[in-house]
């Protein structure tokens, strides 16, 4: 069926309107610096009917609605942002927010994985103080820090999941890379796909470095944090901020409970596409156990161990179900040539 072309028109309107309003997030300074903030009050909770009527429509319907989620945002990432910081522990680094005037942090439990651990922290503003883990809760992923420094630090506050529904918009943030004085924090919007009284799923694209972020409401509180990230934009999910209410005096005392533990994911390192032949490579990361093996951009890949790829769902699938360590025989197609290729699949860097 061919797409209405009124549909077609709001959807590039929609598209172009995005673009330009991350272009304007990503302008290094230019939203913190557009509104006077209080780093030792955290953003006061909007009520119900300050939020714009848009945020309770099931899609924007017009430019207008779009124009006023641009508004909206504008106003509400120059508060939020101060108090998300880029975490260093060890060799590995993600994101986690403060939610206390006295530097208390949330982040995901696979950040900071045990009690009593030096840690850093880089606010967006380049300043950095020195932090220790406390507990974690590996069985949701629920990880908590405190600065060791004395505050007041910027710090934002926690929201309550009863009142959040699936379709709400929400707001991630996040240090992906690891920090960079070169760019702002990168901000990105999206809608809750799933809820469970232990999920909580979004739409939002995450990336490498994103772990332990913040999952904002449009009222600028948190209601998730950042724990699985996936190749798939559908499948990225966040602890739910009641495992952090849930455990509180124990993430406080800095106990560590839980099985969940994660084995290490074997990593591939390749994005891709559906293809009538199987799954074409988008992009392939540096240094990827893929791109040491020699695939490249544009290839197609048709079989794995004997096993036919039919589609990008399919090389994730049989990927996801090997072990790292594992050398996998990957046949591609090349400028109309067939070729075999040894993969052998490495555990995936924990830099989340």
């Amino acid at each position: 069926m061919r797409a209405d072309p009124s549909q077609r028109s709001m959807t590039q309107v929609i598209a172009i309107l995005a673009l330009n309003l991350l272009a304007s997030f990503a302008l290094a300074g230019g939203l913190q610096a557009a509104v006077q903030i209080d780093l030792a009050s955290p953003l006061p909770a909007a009520k119900p009917g300050d939020l714009p009527a848009v945020f309770s429509k099931l899609r924007p319907e017009s430019v207008e609605d779009l124009k006023s989620i641009e508004r909206h945002l504008t106003k509400l990432v120059p508060y939020v942002s101060p108090a998300v910081v880029a975490v260093q522990v060890g060799g590995g680094s993600g994101s986690g927010v403060v939610i206390t005037k006295d530097g208390l942090i949330l982040t995901a439990a696979h950040v900071s994985d045990e009690p009593n651990r030096e840690a850093s922290v880089t606010f967006p503003d380049g300043k950095t103080a020195r932090a220790k883990t406390l507990g974690a809760n590996h069985d949701l992923d629920a990880g908590m820090m405190k600065i060791t420094g004395e505050g007041p630090w910027p710090f934002v506050e926690t929201g309550d999941l009863d009142k959040v529904g699936l379709g709400d918009w929400v707001l991630t943030l996040g240090h992906p890379g690891g920090f960079d004085p070169q760019r702002s924090l990168v901000v990105r919007l999206g809608r809750i796909i799933r809820l469970t009284p232990d999920t909580l799923q979004t739409d939002c694209t995450l990336s490498a470095g994103d772990s332990g972020g913040p999952l904002f409401d449009m009222r600028g509180r948190v209601i998730g944090i950042h724990s699985r990230i996936s190749e798939s934009t559908a499948d990225n999910f966040h602890v739910p901020i009641r495992a952090f209410h849930d455990g509180w005096e124990r993430l406080v005392k800095a106990e560590i409970w839980g099985d969940g533990r994660r084995s290490p994911r074997p990593w591939f390192g390749v994005r891709g596409t559906d293809d009538p032949a199987g799954c074409k490579v988008d992009s392939i990361e540096e240094d990827a156990p893929a791109f040491k093996a020699g695939l490249k951009v544009g290839d197609v890949i048709t079989r794995i161990n004997d096993h036919e790829v039919t589609d990008y769902a399919t090389l994730r699938r049989l990927i996801s179900e090997a072990k790292p360590g594992d050398e996998l025989t990957v046949e591609i197609q090349r400028d109309e040539k067939e070729m075999s290729l040894t993969v052998k699949l490495e555990p995936r860097r924990w830099r989340r």
